[in-house]
């Protein structure tokens, strides 16, 4: 049984074994619905080649978008990169996740689901915890 096992495992393909880990996913949390806000987090990645986060959905009817830092101005981009055997911090004044068109708002101490896809195949689903703004931008 363990010839069989270690025969498995050798030959299981690299993407089966999760790359990017996410640490401390948060929210800012809202007072009212439609009121855009953003989640942070940072990603890591435990492969030898960089990985690109690309696409973003969550099962609310919220409209995400990867958003970056340009000049000192806030505008959407395609992806962020995620270095080989590095990390990438989404975090205020710097890349992050927009959060539009909430139909309700998000209370202090709730989660927020969002799921994130690498363009090595990897997908993750995270729940993002809501914190007060204050506390978002006190993690720069």
């Amino acid at each position: 049984m363990k010839k069989i096992l270690t025969t498995m495992a050798a030959l299981a393909p690299a993407f089966l074994f999760a790359q990017v880990t996410v640490q401390q996913p948060t929210i800012a949390a809202t007072t009212q619905a439609n009121q855009p806000t953003a989640i942070h987090m940072t990603l890591k990645n435990n492969g030898n080649e960089k990985v690109n986060l690309v696409m973003l959905e969550t099962a609310s009817n919220a409209r995400l978008e990867l958003h970056g830092m340009k000049n000192g101005r806030m505008s959407p981009i395609s992806e962020i990169p995620v270095p080989a055997h590095g990390e990438t911090k989404l975090k205020y004044g710097g890349m992050h996740i927009m959060v539009y068109d909430l139909t309700h708002p998000i209370a202090v101490g709730s989660t927020f689901p969002v799921t994130l896809f690498f363009d090595n195949g990897e997908t993750l689903n995270i729940k993002a915890k809501a914190v007060s703004p204050q506390e978002m931008h006190l993690h720069k």
